[in-house]
């Protein structure tokens, strides 16, 4: 799908939720959208493993934004090599950075800087898929309205999340990680009582965030997807039969129906602990 047509498919299906949305209310069920930060990195073979073959939902498909430039990811041979894998097995690749010095905070970025960043990544994307990426996650989840204008100037819809995993600058939330899930989705479920929660393609996408830099990820990502179904079972969450996402087009749509300017551009992210 061209991304012209992927935006036209996304504003039409938005108008048909909504007019859908209260005779659909009784029947939504969750969905688990889940994305990567950070890689590609020596770890990201084992995610990629454990989500075709896990024993909660075999051939899961995720969205991974990555550096494109940094010399220990998208910038070594064995990063373009694993960046290639990534979209052959069927996920979606988003930009995180394309500046060689990898993790740098786009608001801290002067505009020319930041300009060549987003051309650069979208460029080297471009090349291992064959079409420039439409998907943007800034580094730390810092943004502002400069950088939001500059994203909308290269076609990019910049997206967060609704759960964290908690496993990027700290990498020890690991040891409270059933918590943390149950924390998190608590706070969702009551949004979902009150019928606040967005709707796409007739079911409820719950964004998820993980780092497949964190060696400790990577090798428990089953449990992780496990403790995720388990604590959403025991809240009371309606779970779809598929309860992950499983189609690159899917993650793709989700993608461009959940990112800004669906939240306010004067939003701030408020965490620093994701990378």
């Amino acid at each position: 799908m061209s991304p012209n047509a992927a935006l036209a498919r996304a504003e039409r299906d938005d108008a048909a939720d909504a007019r859908s949305i209260g005779q659909e209310d009784a029947r939504l069920t969750l969905r688990f959208l889940l994305t990567f930060d950070d890689g590609p990195h020596a770890n990201t073979g084992k995610v990629l493993r454990q989500l075709a073959r896990n024993s909660v939902q075999e051939d899961v498909k995720a969205i991974f934004f990555v550096q494109t430039r940094h010399p220990n990811g998208g910038g070594s041979a064995e990063g373009r090599a694993m960046l290639a894998i990534e979209h052959g097995e069927g996920h979606l690749l988003g930009l995180h950075t394309g500046t060689p010095r990898g993790h740098v905070s786009h608001t801290g970025m002067t505009p020319t800087d930041l300009d060549r960043s987003l051309m650069d990544g979208k460029a080297d994307l471009d090349r291992i898929t064959g079409k420039p990426p439409l998907l943007v996650r800034p580094p730390y989840w810092l943004f502002n309205s400069s950088t939001l204008s500059r994203y909308n100037r290269h076609q990019l819809h910049m997206m967060l999340s609704d759960v964290k995993a908690f496993d990027g600058v700290n990498w020890g939330i690991h040891l409270l990680r059933r918590l943390s899930f149950r924390s998190q989705l608590a706070g969702l479920r009551a949004h979902f009582l009150r019928g606040a929660l967005p709707v796409v393609n007739r079911c409820i996408p719950v964004v998820m965030t993980f780092h497949d830099t964190n060696t400790f990820t990577a090798d428990h990502l089953e449990e992780y997807l496990r403790l995720l179904t388990d604590e959403a079972t025991d809240l009371g969450l309606p779970l779809h039969p598929k309860p992950f996402f499983n189609h690159a087009e899917e993650l793709l749509d989700v993608g461009l129906r959940r990112a800004i300017p669906h939240v306010s551009a004067g939003h701030h992210s408020a965490t620093l602990l994701e990378a």
